[in-house]
């Protein structure tokens, strides 16, 4: 005899309507975004691309260039696979997109079975994720390998999350294999990596002592891996000739790593970064002694947590260490705020997890109140982007040469010549803006 239906409590059933709208509207917002604001034409470091996207060179060298300090196999094959696809530069900022949207609906879903409901405060996860401020990857496609990045480090978050002495080899699979996959997507995932690794190994331990050697043994396999990648990526590794060397002065290596961190919650709000750090900090350490001062026992979630957490740690510090030579502010770059972001994300799942709602609601509160400025400085940087490239467009359908094209729109850039060498070969392959389209 089948159970009788019971339908769910409506304030519970409510709150889930309510979420599902909010995800759906920014979901929506961002995707408009992209269809007002990005073109169908390479941005900023994009232009380096063009000859390997369109066949002009080799697509097995390009995949394992270097980028800067990266290599990037995994964004770059997606990227090229997209494009191939596509012929549309744009694809790959729609991806950024669906990645995040999805990332969001599923950090619903797990705040709801963690506390056993759904509340309204988990409209944090798409308002933080979703807003306009990130409009640094929502106009480049290429930086996919951030949004990559960030799905990883936050699935590393919830397989810590779950983690426990029972599920050591399991979660220990998972989080080798997402710890392998991070690597792939550059120097983010390096600097993320080696902690990450510390908490498999700790896992291996406990399958040897619990008399499961073969377990521990993939598990010490998989985390020797993200280590031994380190061989090739270093092999033949040059400085990046146009950055000046890296810094090491302690106080300018802190402040640009602040200003990195502060992005997580306000890229659309760079004057107030110090503010947001402090606010972060403050919330960081508060965690920390929920974590310590939880049930004694089984560690095994706490150690992962703070696995990633240090992994997220070491990546600002090295982007300190990288950019702090350039002066202050280098840390306040809109495209920052993927990279720190599964901080907060952990954060918020940890208070849920312990049944402590007053944090995740002033989370949510919080991020509703950066969701304004982040949104009206990402329709003003989107705007300008656009009419660039409407000018742009408008010089190409009245016959401008290349030149004068590359003198007028990209001068001062550090694109001239590759854009010099590009638009030719997107005007004769019919690719969006510089065929006239």
């Amino acid at each position: 005899m089948s159970q009788p239906y019971t339908p769910a409590p409506r304030p519970a059933r409510l709150a889930r309507a309510v979420l599902l709208a909010a995800w759906a509207a920014l979901t929506a917002g961002a995707v408009g975004f992209v269809v007002a604001f990005g073109s169908n034409a390479p941005y900023a470091d994009e232009w380096e691309f063009v000859p390997a996207l369109l066949g002009r060179e080799p697509a097995g060298p390009w995949l394992w260039a270097q980028h800067n300090e990266h290599r990037l196999p995994l964004p770059r094959a997606v990227y090229l696979a997209l494009f191939k696809l596509t012929h549309d530069f744009r694809a790959g900022m729609l991806l950024q997109v669906g990645m995040l949207s999805a990332l969001s609906l599923g950090l619903m879903a797990l705040a709801a079975r963690l506390r056993g409901r759904p509340a309204w405060p988990d409209a944090f996860f798409p308002v933080s994720l979703l807003h306009l401020g990130h409009w640094e990857n929502f106009v480049m496609g290429y930086q996919l390998c951030f949004a990559l990045f960030t799905v990883l480090v936050t699935g590393l978050v919830v397989v810590a999350l779950r983690a426990t002495r029972e599920t050591a080899f399991r979660s220990g699979v998972a989080a080798g294999t997402l710890n392998l996959l991070l690597v792939l997507t550059g120097g983010a995932g390096l600097a993320v990596a080696p902690p990450v690794c510390a908490w498999v190994v700790y896992l291996a331990a406990a399958e040897w002592r619990a008399g499961r050697r073969g377990r521990a043994a993939v598990l010490i396999g998989l985390a020797v891996l993200p280590p031994a990648y380190c061989v090739p990526y270093f092999t033949g590794y040059e400085h990046p000739p146009h950055h000046p060397p890296t810094s090491s002065d302690p106080v300018a290596v802190a402040r640009v790593a602040a200003e990195g961190l502060a992005m997580a919650a306000a890229p659309g709000a760079p004057p107030v970064w110090a503010v947001v750090f402090a606010a972060e900090v403050v919330l960081g350490l508060a965690t920390v002694r929920l974590l310590v001062g939880g049930p004694g026992g089984d560690r095994t979630s706490a150690f992962g947590l703070a696995a990633v957490a240090a992994g997220v740690v070491l990546l600002v510090l090295a982007v300190g260490h990288g950019r702090a030579a350039m002066g202050p502010g280098m840390g306040l770059w809109s495209r920052y705020g993927l990279l720190t972001w599964p901080l907060l994300g952990a954060a918020y799942l940890v208070w849920v997890r312990a049944g402590r709602e007053a944090v995740p609601m002033l989370m949510c509160f919080a991020a509703s109140l950066a969701f304004v400025p982040n949104t009206g400085t990402g329709m003003a940087v989107g705007s300008a982007v656009r009419a660039g490239y409407d000018r742009i467009r408008a010089d190409v359908r009245a016959g401008v040469p290349v030149a004068a094209l590359v003198d007028r729109h990209l001068k001062g850039t550090g694109q001239e010549g590759r854009a010099a060498r590009g638009i030719p070969m997107l005007r004769e392959a019919g690719v969006g803006v510089f065929a006239g389209k």
